[in-house]
């Protein structure tokens, strides 16, 4: 891509304006993706590599200009159900599941924040 048609796709100008809340988030989520791709290369449970995969693909799409702050929401749905998951399927490994269990209410907690904020003051995420 050249660059104009890369500037059009992600949000590189937003980037140098993104206070710790967004790093924070983005953070989390890595995190959510390496603790699932563990897991998942450990046991084979294929559930595990599908959060990871879902994990990263918002990462990506949070760096686009195809981001919306209602996303967020979905976001937050997300970790409630890496929650379901986790219980059902991670109980063998509690300590993975205790720090992934922090990264997704972080996250959670986080993605809440930044929907309140961008949604009161009407912040055009483009």
């Amino acid at each position: 891509m050249k660059g104009s048609e890369t500037d059009r796709l992600l949000r590189t100008d937003a980037v140098g304006s993104w206070g710790l809340r967004y790093w924070t988030g983005l953070g989390c989520s890595v995190g959510i993706v390496a603790v699932n791709l563990v897991v998942w290369a450990e046991t084979g449970m294929p559930q595990f590599l599908a959060i990871a995969g879902s994990f990263l693909f918002g990462i990506g799409l949070f760096l686009t200009r195809f981001w919306n702050p209602v996303l967020y929401l979905v976001g937050i749905a997300h970790v409630l159900a890496l929650g379901v998951v986790w219980v059902l399927g991670g109980q063998d490994f509690l300590r993975l599941g205790a720090v992934n269990g922090v990264l997704g209410l972080t996250l959670a907690a986080v993605a809440l924040s930044l929907f309140v904020e961008e949604n009161r003051a009407g912040v055009d995420t483009d």
